[in-house]
């Protein structure tokens, strides 16, 4: 039986940069169907809505670390079904990955960079999210991370995995059985064993000083942190 007392810091295959082209394509490919059908895309698009409620606007959204841009498309359609005028952004460090973003968003309004979230400092945007990035980044780099989202969104919010052994050993049998990715069947696993219990987020946020914020579960076991930059959540 795996310990899943602490965050893992085994390198994942896709942090490794050891893949084809191809190969990373299709790594976006089935996790665009993981977070569909497992309750990702579901989670970001519930806070969403809730917050899309509150004031019509036109939303500038950027999500950081977007890999092949489905969690976009997701809010893109939210957006579309609420008739809530958005403004989508997706950022990733891969080339790869903005290529396979834009081709699968084609005709849709969504807008792509490539580069590191340091490059963000100095823009604006009232949502800054990101969906299974977090458990690529430690220590520093995490806290740089939500510094930045705090700098430059009204609000900011991050979905992530939750460390439990059935997690692990669940998506482990699962991607053995379905996935045609050799990254997925490696790192699907590792992803949660690298990621985040619920104390994990608590005590990040008070060592960061931030108050404003509110942690919720989600199925299929999902952490969606959500903060509000400036005054309390209600």
């Amino acid at each position: 039986m795996i310990n899943l007392t602490k965050r893992s810091q085994q390198t994942e295959l896709l942090d490794s940069g050891k893949y084809t082209a191809d190969e990373l394509h299709r790594n976006l490919y089935e996790l665009e169907l993981i977070n569909r059908y497992l309750g990702g895309a579901g989670a970001t698009c519930r806070v969403l809505k809730k917050l899309f409620k509150s004031e019509n606007k036109t939303w500038k959204i950027i999500d950081i670390g977007c890999g092949g841009g489905d969690m976009l498309r997701a809010i893109y359609r939210l957006a579309d079904k609420m008739q809530v005028q958005v403004e989508l952004t997706g950022l990733d460090l891969l080339p790869e990955a903005i290529k396979y973003a834009e081709q699968k968003s084609a005709g849709l309004p969504i807008n792509y960079i490539c580069a590191d979230f340091n490059s963000l400092e100095h823009r604006e945007y009232d949502i800054a999210m990101s969906s299974l990035f977090c458990h690529h980044l430690y220590g520093t780099d995490l806290r740089k991370l939500l510094r930045v989202k705090s700098q430059i969104a009204s609000y900011w919010m991050i979905n992530d995995l939750h460390r439990h052994v059935l997690a692990y050993y669940s998506i482990k049998w699962l991607t053995a059985f379905f996935s045609k990715s050799r990254l997925v069947k490696n790192d699907a696993c590792l992803s949660v064993a690298r990621s985040f219990r619920r104390h994990d987020w608590h005590t990040l946020m008070q060592e960061l000083s931030f108050t404003n914020y509110k942690i919720s579960w989600h199925w299929a076991f999902r952490w969606v942190v959500f903060a509000k930059s400036e005054g309390i959540i209600n």
